[in-house]
């Protein structure tokens, strides 16, 4: 089974470091936030559109199409191809305890790295 942190690219920051940036922002903070975050990736969904990428088209479906993607996902979930809901939430939820996990290691490494400095 693909891991749902293989699909997607690694920051330098856990994903909590960036929570921690933006949770006590109002609402019309956090509004005008998503509105930038959906303006950056516009480019990247015009050209999906563009080039037509199956896995990410846009367009509109057929019935024919449609029925035949439903066949394709039963026969992949009927082979043991996909991942369900509870082994993402799981997987996001492990990756997050050992994101905040390396990001406590860092901090106190850092303080007493600091501390070290201090006592020379």
């Amino acid at each position: 089974m693909a891991t749902i942190t293989a699909r997607r690219q690694r920051t330098t920051h856990p994903i909590s470091h960036y929570w921690g940036l933006v949770k006590d922002l109002d609402d019309s903070q956090k509004l005008e936030l998503v509105s930038i975050l959906i303006d950056s990736i516009k480019p990247a969904v015009a050209k999906a559109v563009e080039t037509d990428d199956e896995e990410y088209s846009l367009r509109p479906f057929t019935m024919k199409e449609l029925n035949a993607r439903i066949d394709q996902a039963e026969a992949e979930i009927a082979a043991g191809k996909v991942v369900d809901d509870e082994d993402v939430w799981r997987e996001l939820e492990e990756e997050f305890v050992s994101e905040d996990a390396e990001e406590e290691a860092r901090q106190l490494a850092a303080y007493h790295e600091e501390e070290l400095l201090a006592t020379v």
